[in-house]
C-alpha cells in the first residue's frame, strides 16, 4: 500500500514539474544590452544605447541593460525589476556589477535597478535624480529617446567617474585643460589668484563630460584621491565641462561647508547666464572660479551697524534662505517686541566674547537675541541678557527669555542640517526654532510664574538610562545573529536580530521606557520572538522562505555561469550570474 502511495506521490510531482515547465516565460531571452521586444524607440536610438552600453562593458566591464517592455507582468515595475534581474542576472558573479534600466511607457513608469556592486557608486539618492532630472522631464515633453540616452548617459558617467581613467587622462596636473577648451590665458590667471591663498591645495580640471551626475561625482573621485595624499592640508577640487550648455562642480574639505554649501556652488555655476548665452567657456568657468575665491576668502572689511535681521556680509546664504528667515523674524519682532539678528561671520577662537559684542552693538539695553554661525569654526551660538524679554498685548508683565532653554530648542531644530552642512536651512530652521521658543513662552500660565520653566522644558527630553552590561552586549550579539541568518539563508536568526536592532533604534529615538532598561531589553527579546514567528508562518504561507532560501544557497555554491561581456549577438550575450542588492530608484510620469 505504501510502495502504490509513493508511486502516485512521483506522478503527481512530475506532472507539476512539467506543467510549471510548459508555461510561457513572461520576459524575454537576453540578447543583448538593448532589450526592446515592441520596437518602441526608434532604430537609431537603439542602435546609439547599445553602443553606448557595450563600450562601457568593453571598458569597465560593468553590464547595463535597457530594457523596454510592452507591459508589466507583475503588480509594481519594482517587481518587475527584480524578475528580470533574476532571470537575466547582469554583471559579473565576482563583481555583481550589473544595472537594469527598465521603461514602462504604457504604465508611464521607469525604474533603476541596481547590483550589489554598484551601489555605492550609483546610490539611490543619484538613481533617483537621474529618474527625476533627466529621464521623467523628456517622457513627459514625448522624447523618450532623448530620455533613454541621457539617462543611459548619466548612469555611465556615474560609474566612469570613480574610474583611475578621469583623472589621469584628463587631469595630470593639478591645473588641467587637455583638450584646450579654455583660453591659453585662463589658467596661468587662475594660478595668479590662488598664489596668496597658502594653506589650501587646489585642483583645478576641466572635463569632457556630458551630465551634471557625472561631473559631480568626478569632482568627489578627485576630492577623495587628494585626501589619500595628504589629509592634512584643506583640499578645493573644481571642474568645469564645455558640454551641454556647459556645467561645473566642487568638491571641497568640510572646513568650506558652510561657506560653500551645495546650494551656492549650484548658484555659482547656475547664475552665469550671459557667459552661457554667449558661448563662453572661458569666462563660465573663470569667473565661476572667481566667484568661488570670494566665498571662500572672507576679506572685506566687517562694519556692524545698530540693527536687527540678518548679517551675511560673505554671502553664505542663498537668497531663499535669507528671505524667509528675515520674513520670520520681522513678524516675532513685530509680535514679541523683541530685537532678533542673526550674523554669519568668522570669529576668533571664544566666539563667545565677540557675540557680545556684537548683541552690545545691535541691541545695547533693550530686548533682543543673537544668534552667531561661525563659518570658520563651524559653530553656532545663542547670546541674550538681563534684558532679554518678551511682551504681548495680552500679558501683564514681560517674560524673561532663558538662553539654555532657548539654545537647547533651537539646536534640536537644526540637528539635521549641522548633519549635511546645509547653512541655508540651519538658518531657515533656526529662526522657526526661536519662534517656536518664543510661542511656548507667551502661551505659559501667567499665574503659575514657578511652573514656566516646567512648562518649557517638556521639549527637553528625557535622559536613557543604560541596560545592564550583559544586557548592553545582547544588541551586539544580536548583529551578529542577524548576520549569520542573512548569510545562511535561515529566516529564525535573521528576522529575531532584526526586530531586536529596530526595537533598540526605536527607544534611542522615541525614549521609550527611559527609566527602565532592562525591561525593555526583556520586552524586545520576547516581542522579536512573537513577530519573528508571525512573519516566518507569513512567508512560509506563501511560498516565499523556500525562493528565498534556494537563491541564498544558489548564491554560496559554486555556479557555471559565464562572464558577462560578450557582443550583441543572441547567440552569445548574456548576464554572467550577477546579483542585485535591493538598490536603485524608480519613477513615474
Amino acid at each position: 500500500m505504501k510502495h502504490w502511495i509513493k508511486c502516485i506521490l512521483s506522478i503527481v510531482t512530475a506532472v507539476s514539474l512539467l506543467s510549471c515547465t510548459g508555461h510561457n516565460d513572461p520576459y524575454p531571452e537576453l540578447t543583448g544590452p538593448v532589450m526592446d521586444p515592441s520596437g518602441y524607440l526608434p532604430t537609431e536610438t537603439r542602435s546609439k544605447l547599445e553602443s553606448m552600453l557595450l563600450e562601457e562593458e568593453k571598458i569597465t566591464t560593468n553590464q547595463v541593460i535597457v530594457y523596454v517592455t510592452e507591459k508589466l507582468k507583475e503588480d509594481t515595475i519594482e517587481k518587475e525589476a527584480t524578475a528580470v534581474f533574476e532571470k537575466w542576472q547582469p554583471g559579473s558573479k565576482d563583481k555583481d556589477n550589473g544595472i537594469l534600466l527598465i521603461l514602462a511607457p504604457n504604465e508611464r513608469k521607469v525604474r533603476i535597478e541596481v547590483g550589489y556592486g554598484l551601489e555605492d557608486v550609483l546610490t539611490d539618492l543619484i538613481a533617483k535624480r537621474i529618474i527625476d532630472e533627466m529621464i521623467i522631464p523628456n517622457m513627459k515633453a514625448g522624447n523618450p529617446s532623448l530620455a533613454m540616452l541621457s539617462g543611459t548617459s548619466a548612469i555611465l558617467e556615474q560609474l566612469r567617474a570613480n574610474s583611475p581613467n578621469i583623472s589621469n587622462l584628463n587631469c595630470p596636473y593639478n591645473f588641467s585643460d587637455t583638450n584646450s577648451d579654455l583660453h591659453p590665458d585662463t589658467i596661468p590667471f587662475l594660478l595668479k589668484e590662488i598664489k596668496p591663498i597658502k594653506d589650501v591645495h587646489f585642483v583645478f580640471c576641466v572635463l569632457p563630460l556630458e551630465t551634471q551626475f557625472g561631473l559631480e561625482a568626478s569632482a568627489h573621485h578627485l576630492f577623495l584621491n587628494r585626501q589619500k595624499l595628504s589629509e592634512e592640508k584643506k583640499a578645493i577640487i573644481f571642474v568645469s565641462s564645455p558640454k551641454n550648455e556647459f556645467m561645473g562642480a566642487i568638491s571641497t574639505s568640510p572646513e568650506y561647508n558652510w561657506s560653500l554649501s551645495q546650494n551656492k556652488i549650484r548658484s555659482i555655476f547656475h547664475k552665469r547666464y550671459q557667459e552661457k548665452k554667449e558661448g563662453d567657456f572661458t569666462n563660465f568657468t573663470y569667473r565661476a572660479f572667481l566667484d568661488m575665491l570670494t566665498h571662500i576668502k572672507h576679506n572685506q572689511k566687517i562694519i556692524l551697524e545698530k540693527g536687527t535681521g540678518i548679517y551675511d556680509p560673505f554671502d553664505a546664504l542663498e537668497r531663499f534662505s535669507y528671505d524667509r528667515s528675515t520674513e520670520i523674524i520681522r513678524a516675532l519682532e513685530n509680535k514679541y517686541k523683541i530685537g532678533v539678528q542673526i550674523l554669519l561671520l568668522d570669529t576668533t577662537k571664544d566666539p563667545k566674547l565677540e557675540i557680545k559684542k556684537y548683541h552690545t552693538i545691535a541691541f545695547g539695553n533693550t530686548s533682543g537675541i543673537t544668534l552667531l554661525f561661525s563659518l570658520n569654526q563651524k559653530q553656532f551660538i545663542i547670546f541674550t541678557n538681563e534684558y532679554s524679554e518678551i511682551k504681548t498685548a495680552t500679558m501683564v508683565n514681560p517674560r524673561k527669555v532663558e538662553e539654555s532653554i532657548l539654545l537647547e530648542i533651537v539646536t534640536s531644530a537644526i540637528r539635521d542640517d549641522q548633519k549635511s552642512a546645509d547653512i541655508d536651512w540651519m538658518c531657515i530652521n533656526s529662526t522657526k526654532g526661536i519662534e517656536t521658543y518664543l510661542e511656548l513662552l507667551s502661551s505659559r500660565n501667567i499665574a503659575g510664574e514657578e511652573n514656566s520653566k516646567a512648562s518649557i522644558t517638556t521639549l527637553k527630553q528625557p535622559e536613557m538610562k543604560e541596560a545592564h552590561f550583559v544586557l548592553q552586549f545582547m544588541f551586539v550579539l544580536m548583529f551578529f545573529v542577524c548576520f549569520v541568518g542573512f548569510l545562511s539563508g535561515e529566516g529564525i536568526p535573521f528576522f529575531l536580530g532584526l526586530f531586536y536592532i529596530v526595537a533598540t533604534f526605536i527607544r534611542s529615538n522615541f525614549f521609550l521606557l527611559p527609566d527602565s532598561p532592562n525591561l525593555f531589553v526583556t520586552l524586545a527579546i520576547v516581542g522579536s520572538v512573537i513577530l519573528t514567528t508571525i512573519v516566518l508562518y507569513f512567508f512560509r504561507k506563501i511560498g516565499l522562505a523556500n525562493t528565498v532560501s534556494v537563491h541564498t544557497s544558489q548564491f554560496f555554491t559554486s555556479s557555471g555561469t559565464g562572464t558577462g561581456t560578450g557582443s550583441s549577438s543572441s547567440s552569445s550575450y548574456s548576464g554572467g550570474g550577477g546579483r542585485s542588492g535591493g538598490g536603485g530608484a524608480s519613477g513615474s510620469w
